[in-house]
C-alpha cells in the first residue's frame, strides 16, 4: 500500500505500533531523506524494499531497530557509495542489493567484501560497478577493487552554460557548476584564465556558497552582473576532492559596441585546406579536420572526441596563428612517416621497419614538407640503438641518410632550423662505428649513392698511417667532366660512392686516379702520428677509426648568423664533397701533424676557404669554421688543404656563377639569346606566312616552295624549342620531350638543306633531251612525297629508335635537355656528319657546274652589230587571240625560280647552311660552357640568329619583286593607281616601268575586257581607259619584261622554242590555276612542234624554260640576242616567220580594232609580249591595222 506513492521523508518512529510487521514495501516513491530511527518499532521485520527512490545519504543509525531483517533492497537510488558500518545495526542481514546508476567502485567501497565474508551475507548479482568506466559492469564479488589512479571520475559534473558565450559589455551572465559529492573534502572553486576568482561586488563578480544535495551533489554559482572587457577569456569550474581534481571550462567573448571582424581567409598547409569564415574580433573559430584512425579514445571505450583545428581572431581584427596539430596529414608519405614514428621499436622488428622506411625514403626527392625529414631523422636516431645487435641495420641507415640528401635544400634548411634534423642524421652516422665494431667485427664498409662509409679497428702501436680515396664510376659524359651528381642531381646506380683505403702514405692524386673508368672525388691522408699521445706513456687500447664521405654539403645547413664564420653569412657555400674522419676509444686530441685532404669541385669558384663543421657554434645549430684549416694547393677542379681537426672537412667557395642545386628550378639563358631568337622567329614566320598566303602570285617552282617552307619551319622549331626548353631539367617529362624535338628538328633541317642542294645540282647539270619530230609525250611529274620521306621520315625513325631503346637517353642528369653523350654519338653526331658530307659534296659539284657554265657562256663571241631596236624588243602586239590567251591563261607555273638565277639560289643556300650550322654550334656551346665562355657564345648565338633571320627575310621577301607586289596589292590605294604590269603576272610585266593603264581603274579594264565580245557591253564601259594598238606598240618598244633568271641551256634551239611559246598560245582560258598551267604548257608544246624539233624539260618533266624566262634571256644577254638573229636568218625560221605574218594579217582586220573602252577586241588587256621570231609578221600585220584605224 505504501509503494508507488509520493512519500519524500521517513521521520523518526514513523512505524511505531507495527511490531508484528514482517515485510515493508516503500519502492517507487520520492524518499530522499531517512532520519535516524525511522524504522524503530519493527522488531519482526524481515524484508525491507527502498528501491527506486532518491536516497543519497545513509548511515548506520538509519537501520536501528531491525534486528531480524534478512533482505534489504536499496537499488535505484542516487547514492554513489556507502559509508563503512552502514549495516552494523542489521545483524541478521543475509541478502543486500544496492545497485544504482552512480555506484562508484573506489576506495570507499573496499570494506564491503570483507563485511560480506565475515557476516556470510550475499550481495545481489545486480549490484555492479558503473564508475569508473573501465570497471563498468563488473560485480563486487570480484577481488578487491584496486585504488583509483589519476583524476577522479565523477558521475556528475555539469557547467552551465557549457558552450562558448558571446556577450556585450555590461551584460549579466550567471554560471552554475554541479558535481558529485564524494565526501567532506569535495569543494568547488572558480578560475578565470587560470587565476582564482574572488568575490568583488564592485566589479560585478558574485560567488554564491556551495550547496550539497542529498549527500550526492554539490552546486556552486558564479554571477557576473556587469561584464567588462576584462572578463574575456576562459572561466573554469574546478572540483577538488581527496582523490584529485577535475575541471570544466567555458569561453566568454566580450564584445565592445564597435567590434571589428577578421576577414574570411583560406589556409592550405600539410594538414589540409581550411576556410576560416568572417569572424568577430576576439572570437576563436574552429574547423573540423581529418583524424588518425588509430587515435585513442576515452577510457572505457567511449566515443572518440572529434578533433578540431582552431584559430583566434584578436581584438584588432587580425588572425592569429592557428593550431592544426590534431589534424591528419594530407600527404600520403608524411602520413606514413608519422605512422612509423608512433610505432614502438624493439630488436625483433627494427630491421623490418628499417627496410620499410627505406622504401619511402627512396622518394626523398619528392619530399615537400620539412616534417618528412624530421620523422626520418627521428627514426634513424632510434635505429642507431640497435645496430650493435643487428649488423644489417648499418646498410639500411646509411642508405636512408643518402636518400635524404636528395631532398630540396630549402626543406633541409627548414628541418635543421626547426629541430636540428640534419645535425641529428650526421651525428647518428658518426656513432655507427662505436656501436658496431668489436673484436669479432673489425672492419665495415657501406656504399650508397651519396654517402660512403668505412670503419676499422686499429691497433695504435702498429698504425703507420692511412690514405683513403672516394671515387665513383664515370658517367656517360665526355672525358674530364665531373659527375653531375656533385651538384645535387640524383646519380645513376653505377655512380655510387666508394671508399678505397690503403695503409701508409702513398701519393694520391685525384687527377690521375689509377682505377680504370672511374673518377676520384675526395681523398684523405691520416698522418702516422695520429695516435701519438705525449700526455700518457701507457699503451693505448684498440681504437675504432671511422671515415665518411658525403657527396655534397646538403646535410650541413647553416641556419644562424654566420657572418663571422667561414661561409661569411652564406656568401660562400660548400663546393666540394664533405669528408669525415673520427676515432673512438683512444682519446685523440689535438693533432701534431695535420690531416691532408684533396677535394674535387665541378668548376672554379671564387674566394675558396678550407673549413670544418663545428657542431657547437650558433647556439648548437652548427656552422663552418676555418680555424685550424688552410688551403695547400689548387689545381683545375681540385683543391688540397691541411686541417688539424678530425671532423667534417670541405672547401667553401662563392658559387654565384654555378647553377642552383635545387631540383625543379629553371636555369635562365643569357637575355641576348631570348631576344635574338625572337627576331629570328619573327623573320621566319613572316616569310612562311607570306609564301602561304601569296602562293599563287610568287614565281617559285613547286619544289622550291615546299622546300623553303619546310626549311623555315624546322629552323624556327629548333630555335624556339632550344630557347624555351633547353634548361628545363627539373621537369623530367618536359625535358625529355624537348630533347626529342630538338633531335628531330636538327636532323630534319639539315636534311632539307641537303635535298635543296641536290635539286640545285640537278638543275645546274641539266641538259635538254633530244626528241624526234612529232608530238612527243610529256613525262609525268615526280611527286613531292619523296622529299618529305627523306627529310622528315629519316629523323622520325632515328628519334623513335633512340627513345624506344631507352627513353632516359634524353636528359638523364644532363645539365641541359639533350641526348646523353654515348647514345648521341650514334643517334645524332654520326648521322649529322654523313648529312653534312653529302650536302657539301652537292655544294661542290653544283658550284663547279655553275662555274663551268658561266665560263662557257663567256666564250661565245659577241655580235658584230646590235640588233634592230624594234626587232630586238619583241614587245609588239600580235593578234588579239594570242594576246588574250597569254594574259588570260592565269599566272604561269614556273618550273624554275622566276626571279633568282641558279647562281643566286646556290649562294643563298650555302649562306643559310653556314649560318644554321654556326647557330647550332654556338647554342650548344652557350649551354654547355661555364663562366665567361657561355656569355661569349651566347652573344655569338644572338648575332648568328639575327643574321640568319634577316638574311632569309631579305633574300626571300624584300629582294623579290613578286613578293613586294603581293604585299602592296593588299593596299586599296595602291591597287587603284597600279600600272599595267601590276595586273599582269610579274613574269610578264615590262621591267622598264612603261605603263599601259595610267590612272585607270583595273576593275573597269577587266570588266571591259570581259564584255568586249558584245557591242552593248563594250559601249557601256564608255571611255574610262582608252587604248589603241598603236599606243600599246609604242609602250612596248623599250619594254624589258621581268622574267625568270633561269640560265639558258647551251643548245641554241631551246631559246627559240621558248619565244615561239610566248606568241603562239591557245585561246582564252578561264579555268583554275592548276588547269591553266597544264593547258598553257599543252598549247605551247603543240604550237612548237613545227618550229623546233627539241623541247627542253626539267627534272619533273615540264618545260625547263618558260616563255617569260627565255624572253628575258633574249632581251638582256647580247649572246642570246646574237643567237636569236642567227636563228632568224635561217631558212626554217624565215619560213616560220612568214607563216606567222600571214596569220597576223588574217586576224588583224577587222578584229584588231580598238574598242570603245580602250581595249582591243577579243582580249582582256590585249598586250602581246611578242618574241623576236615574229618580227616579220608584225611589220606587215600590225602597222596595216593601225593604218586602217
Amino acid at each position: 500500500l505504501l509503494s508507488n506513492n509520493k512519500i519524500t521523508v521517513l521521520e523518526n518512529g514513523s512505524f511505531f505500533g507495527l511490531r508484528a510487521l514482517e515485510k515493508l514495501d516503500l519502492k517507487n516513491n520520492l524518499i530522499s531523506t531517512v532520519q535516524p530511527g525511522a524504522f524503530l518499532g519493527l522488531p519482526e521485520l524481515k524484508r525491507l524494499d527502498l528501491s527506486n527512490n532518491r536516497i543519497g545519504c545513509l548511515s548506520a543509525s538509519v537501520f536501528q531497530g531491525l534486528p531480524n531483517l534478512l533482505r534489504l533492497n536499496m537499488s535505484g537510488n542516487i547514492f554513489s557509495s556507502l559509508p563503512p558500518g552502514v549495516f552494523d545495526e542489521l545483524p541478521s542481514l543475509k541478502v543486500v542489493d544496492f545497485a544504482t546508476e552512480y555506484l562508484t567502485c573506489d576506495c570507499n567501497l573496499r570494506w564491503v567484501l570483507p563485511w560480506a565474508r565475515n557476516r556470510s551475507a550475499q550481495i545481489s548479482e545486480r549490484t555492479a560497478c558503473v564508475y569508473p568506466r573501465r570497471r563498468r559492469g563488473r560485480g563486487l564479488t570480484r577481488p578487491a577493487v584496486s585504488p583509483a589512479a589519476g583524476a577522479p571520475e565523477l558521475h556528475t559534473h555539469h557547467l552551465i552554460p557549457s558552450l562558448r558565450q558571446v556577450v556585450f559589455q555590461g551584460d549579466r551572465l550567471p554560471f552554475q557548476c554541479t558535481a558529485t559529492y564524494l565526501d567532506n573534502s569535495t569543494q568547488i572553486r572558480w578560475y578565470h584564465n587560470r587565476e582564482p576568482v574572488e568575490e568583488d561586488e564592485r566589479m560585478g563578480v558574485i560567488v554564491e556558497e556551495s550547496l550539497i544535495h542529498d549527500c550526492t551533489f554539490i552546486t556552486s554559482e558564479l554571477i557576473l552582473s556587469n561584464i567588462h572587457v576584462s572578463a574575456n577569456g576562459e572561466w573554469e569550474c574546478a572540483v577538488s576532492t581527496s582523490q584529485g581534481n577535475v575541471s570544466k571550462k567555458v569561453e566568454i567573448v566580450v564584445l565592445e559596441t564597435s567590434a571589428s571582424y577578421c576577414p574570411a581567409e583560406r589556409v592550405t598547409n600539410n594538414r589540409g585546406d581550411f576556410r576560416w569564415p568572417r569572424t568577430l574580433a576576439g572570437i576563436t573559430a574552429y574547423q573540423p579536420c581529418l583524424q588518425y584512425p588509430f587515435a585513442a579514445g576515452p577510457a572505457g571505450g567511449g566515443a572518440v572526441v572529434e578533433k578540431q583545428a582552431w584559430r583566434r581572431c584578436d581584438r584588432a581584427g587580425r588572425w592569429e596563428e592557428g593550431d592544426y596539430s590534431h589534424c591528419l596529414y594530407t600527404n600520403d608519405i608524411t602520413r606514413v612517416l608519422y605512422t612509423f614514428v608512433l610505432m614502438p621499436i624493439n630488436a625483433s622488428n627494427a630491421l623490418t621497419l628499417a627496410h620499410q622506411l627505406r622504401v619511402y625514403t627512396a622518394e626523398a626527392a619528392n619530399f615537400s614538407d620539412m616534417v618528412d625529414v624530421l620523422y626520418v631523422a627521428q627514426m634513424i636516431e632510434k635505429f642507431i640503438g640497435y645496430v650493435d645487435q643487428i649488423k644489417q641495420l648499418t646498410d639500411v641507415i646509411v642508405e636512408m641518410a643518402s636518400n635524404i640528401m636528395l631532398v630540396d635544400d630549402h626543406i633541409l634548411w627548414m628541418s635543421q632550423k626547426e629541430e636540428k634534423a640534419c645535425t641529428s642524421i650526421v651525428r647518428s652516422l658518426e656513432k655507427i662505428a662505436a656501436h658496431t665494431l668489436s673484436s669479432n667485427s673489425q672492419h665495415m664498409a657501406v656504399n650508397s649513392r651519396n654517402i660512403a662509409f668505412e670503419a676499422y679497428v686499429v691497433k695504435p702501436e702498429s698504425y703507420v698511417g692511412l690514405s683513403c680515396v672516394a671515387f665513383q664510376r664515370r658517367d656517360g659524359g665526355p672525358a674530364g667532366r665531373p659527375a653531375l651528381a656533385e651538384r645535387g642531381a640524383e646519380p645513376v646506380p653505377d655512380q655510387q660512392l666508394r671508399l678505397r683505403c690503403t695503409t701508409g702514405r702513398p701519393n694520391v692524386s685525384l687527377t690521375s686516379f689509377h682505377i680504370k673508368n672511374s673518377i676520384a672525388l675526395a681523398s684523405i691522408q691520416l698522418p702516422p702520428s695520429l695516435f701519438a699521445s705525449p700526455i700518457s706513456a701507457a699503451p693505448l687500447a684498440d681504437c675504432k677509426l671511422q671515415l665518411l664521405v658525403f657527396r655534397n654539403g646538403k646535410l650541413f645547413c647553416s641556419t644562424g648568423n654566420s657572418s663571422r664564420l667561414a661561409d661569411d653569412g652564406k656568401r660562400r657555400s660548400v663546393a666540394t664533397p664533405v669528408i669525415y674522419a673520427g676515432t673512438y676509444g683512444c682519446g685523440v686530441g689535438n693533432l701534431s701533424e695535420p690531416v691532408t685532404v684533396s677535394l674535387r669541385h665541378p668548376g672554379e669558384g671564387a674566394d675558396p676557404v678550407a673549413a670544418y663543421w663545428n657542431f657547437e657554434v650558433l647556439g648548437g645549430m652548427g656552422g663552418w669554421s676555418a680555424e685550424g684549416c688552410q688551403l695547400a694547393a689548387r689545381e683545375p677542379n681540385v683543391t688540397s688543404l691541411h686541417c688539424r681537426h678530425l671532423s667534417n672537412v670541405a672547401v667553401l667557395m662563392e658559387l654565384s656563377g654555378f647553377p642552383s642545386e635545387a631540383r625543379g628550378t629553371v636555369e635562365v639563358l643569357h637575355p641576348a639569346m631570348y631576344t635574338c631568337t625572337a627576331v629570328l622567329l619573327l623573320c621566319l614566320f613572316t616569310t612562311i606566312i607570306t609564301y602561304i598566303v601569296n602562293h599563287g602570285t610568287i614565281l617559285i617552282p613547286r619544289k622550291g616552295w615546299h622546300m623553303l617552307l619546310n626549311l623555315c619551319f624546322h629552323i624556327a622549331m629548333t630555335a624556339a624549342v632550344f630557347a624555351g626548353g633547353i634548361t628545363l631539367t627539373g621537369y623530367l617529362i618536359v625535358c625529355q620531350a624537348v630533347g626529342i624535338i630538338l633531335h628531330y628538328s636538327s636532323l630534319s633541317t639539315l636534311l632539307w638543306m641537303a635535298v635543296k642542294a641536290r635539286v640545285l645540282y640537278k638543275e645546274a647539270t641539266w641538259k635538254a633531251p633530244r626528241q624526234p619530230d612529232g608530238d612527243a609525250s610529256q613525262p609525268a611529274p615526280r611527286p613531292m612525297l619523296r622529299f618529305y620521306l627523306i627529310a622528315g621520315g629519316i629523323p622520325l625513325i632515328i628519334c623513335g629508335i633512340t627513345a624506344a631503346v631507352n627513353i632516359h637517353n634524353y636528359h638523364d642528369n644532363n645539365p641541359y635537355c639533350w641526348l646523353v653523350w654515348r647514345p648521341s654519338l650514334g643517334a645524332f653526331y654520326v648521322p649529322v656528319a654523313f648529312i653534312l658530307l653529302v650536302t657539301w659534296i652537292y655544294f661542290l659539284c653544283a658550284g663547279l657546274s655553275l662555274q663551268c657554265r658561266l665560263s662557257h657562256q663567256k666564250d661565245i663571241p659577241e655580235p658584230l652589230e646590235p640588233p634592230p631596236r624594234l626587232g630586238g624588243a619583241g614587245d609588239l602586239l600580235t593578234d588579239s587571240g594570242s594576246i588574250s590567251v597569254t594574259l588570260n591563261s592565269g599566272p604561269p607555273c614556273p618550273e624554275a625560280d622566276g626571279v633568282y638565277s641558279l647562281q643566286v639560289q646556290f649562294w643563298a643556300l650555302v649562306t643559310t647552311h653556314a649560318l644554321y650550322v654556326a647557330l647550332w654550334t654556338f647554342g650548344a656551346m652557350a649551354v654547355s660552357q661555364r663562366w665567361y665562355l657561355n656569355i661569349v657564345f651566347s652573344c655569338l648565338y644572338g648575332i648568328t640568329a639575327v643574321a640568319l633571320g634577316l638574311f632569309i627575310f631579305i633574300h626571300h621577301c624584300i629582294r623579290r619583286r613578286d613578293v613586294l607586289n603581293s604585299w602592296f596589292s593588299c593596299c586599296p590605294s595602291y591597287r587603284n593607281a597600279l600600272p599595267m604590269q601590276a595586273y599582269v603576272h610579274p613574269g610578264l610585266a615590262p621591267e622598264d616601268g612603261s605603263q599601259v593603264f595610267i590612272g585607270c581603274d583595273p576593275e573597269a579594264a577587266r570588266s571591259g575586257a570581259s564584255s568586249s565580245s558584245s557591242p552593248s557591253s563594250a559601249g557601256s564601259a564608255g571611255g574610262r581607259c582608252k587604248l589603241t594598238n598603236l599606243q600599246v606598240a609604242q609602250s612596248q618598244v623599250d619594254a624589258h619584261p621581268a622574267a625568270c633568271l633561269e640560265p639558258d641551256p647551251t643548245d641554241g634551239k631551246t631559246a627559240g622554242a621558248g619565244r615561239h611559246a610566248s606568241n603562239l598560245h591557245g585561246r582564252r582560258n578561264h579555268r583554275g590555276r592548276t588547269k591553266q598551267c597544264r593547258d598553257g604548257k599543252h598549247h605551247r608544246l603543240k604550237m612548237l612542234r613545227g618550229a623546233s624539233s627539241e623541247h627542253p624539260s626539267s627534272e619533273s618533266g615540264s618545260l625547263h624554260n618558260s616563255h617569260s624566262e627565255s624572253y628575258h634571256s633574249g632581251r638582256n644577254s647580247p649572246i642570246s640576242s646574237g643567237r636569236v638573229r642567227r636563228r632568224s636568218a635561217s631558212r626554217d625560221n624565215l619560213r616560220q616567220a612568214n607563216a606567222a605574218e600571214k596569220e597576223a594579217k588574217r586576224r588583224s582586220y577587222p578584229l584588231n580594232v580598238g574598242s570603245h573602252n580602250g581595249g582591243l577586241k577579243g582580249s582582256k588587256y590585249d598586250i602581246n609580249l611578242a618574241s623576236v621570231d615574229s618580227v616579220a609578221g608584225m611589220k606587215t600585220g600590225l602597222w596595216k591595222s593601225e593604218t586602217t584605224v
